[in-house]
């Protein structure tokens, strides 16, 4: 067992509003290597264009740079792009981006089938042992593992040291819809649908110690759970059925009860809950099909379409800074492409980045993690810092 520091959490209690507290994808044998500065063979074009219109190079060259924070796969490779400069890199071909999410670091993406490949020579790289996960998070603030969860199952976490896989067995029991990682690497969060009621969760980074923060009542589910940035909440989306969708959030150093953010504008099906990097915006997509889908920002008025009249469905992908979203219009079995949306004062302001892509995503690195997950002052002071992800 790997030596992980320990987080000590109890449950509250409370009543308040509509929830309720107790207290395989195969990847290419080219994916893994060092980022290639130059490829002759050139895939089919796909059609795929920057923003001023011109083609992708022909060539896979460059190396990227951490300010190329929006990632996106096209012509048969996978590419990463500066949305201030355009500056264009090419990581490696790919033709089966998978779950196409970067860690922490920027350094490496989780692709299909739980493969990982790296942006960064030196980042490790480890190949598909199965089918791709639609719940897991990177570990954080490293990246150094995945955490996830089959529609059956414990959740498991496969390291990036060595690839070998853990299974979180002290777990509770059911169908895991959401997992987070603490930015401080040293808890995980995670939504729990126990059969007659849903409940948010909170573990230790090995799956110890786990509690229940919150539960639904029976007309209410829960969508998607995060942390804030500076590690000290807990938030997520309920969901009401045939209302409404209400964004809360805990404080991780209280726990007696939660607050409700004005969200009004997000409909029952509210999910895939996003909070910028710092200050108060939040994001979000809805839509009860992927043709129907809509990205939103929550800022303190409400909830507010990330783009109005976007040509097709649009969906929110991650923030690339305090008040920028990264947004892809399309998709649902059809290329797609990227925008970078910049939110003041209840408006959205689009700058197209490239068109006609597979897949997007952002590439940003964490900076200035907390080191500590926040306790009520009643709890034992924590043990002496362990592992993190």
């Amino acid at each position: 067992m790997r030596a992980r520091r320990p987080l000590l959490i109890v449950a509250v209690a409370l009543i308040a509003g509509s929830c309720t507290s107790n207290a395989s994808t195969t990847v290419p044998s080219t994916v893994g290597g060092s980022p290639p500065t130059s490829v002759d063979v050139s895939p089919p074009p796909t059609g795929a264009t920057l923003a001023d219109g011109s083609a992708l190079p022909a060539r896979c060259t460059g190396e990227p740079t951490p300010d190329e924070t929006v990632a996106f796969v096209a012509d048969g490779r996978a590419w990463v792009l500066d949305p201030a400069s355009s500056h264009l890199a090419c990581l490696f071909p790919l033709r089966q981006p998978g779950a196409f999410t970067f860690g922490p670091q920027g350094d490496r993406v989780l692709l299909g089938g739980l493969a990982v490949a790296r942006a960064d020579a030196n980042a490790p790289t480890w190949p598909s042992i199965g089918p791709t996960p639609t719940v897991f998070d990177w570990g954080h603030p490293l990246g150094l593992a995945v955490v996830y969860a089959s529609p059956s199952g414990a959740p498991e976490k496969r390291f990036m040291d060595d690839g070998s896989v853990e299974k979180l067995t002290s777990l509770p029991k059911g169908t895991y819809e959401s997992i987070a990682y603490h930015p401080s690497g040293l808890a995980l969060g995670f939504i729990v649908d126990e059969g007659r009621r849903q409940g948010i969760w909170l573990s230790s980074n090995e799956g110890k110690d786990a509690v229940r923060l919150v539960f639904s009542r029976p007309d209410t589910t829960f969508s998607s759970v995060a942390f804030s940035p500076d590690g000290t909440q807990i938030w997520w989306i309920a969901q009401h059925e045939g209302a409404l969708s209400e964004v809360h959030w805990m404080d991780l150093a209280d726990r007696s009860t939660f607050q409700t953010v004005l969200s009004r504008g997000l409909t029952p099906t509210a999910r895939r809950l996003q909070l910028a990097p710092s200050g108060p915006l939040l994001s979000a997509t809805q839509g009860a099909s992927c043709e129907q889908e809509q990205a939103m920002v929550v800022d303190t008025q409400g909830a507010h379409p990330a783009i109005d009249d976007g040509d097709g469905p649009t969906h929110a992908l991650g923030w690339l800074d305090a008040k920028t979203l990264l947004v892809a219009t399309g998709g649902c079995g059809q290329p797609e492409s990227l925008s970078a949306v910049a939110w003041s004062h209840g408006v959205g302001t689009a700058t197209a980045l490239v068109d006609a892509v597979d897949i997007g995503a952002p590439r940003t690195v964490l900076h200035n993690a907390p080191t500590e997950v926040p306790s009520p002052p009643d709890e034992a002071p924590p043990a002496p810092p362990g592992g993190v992800g």
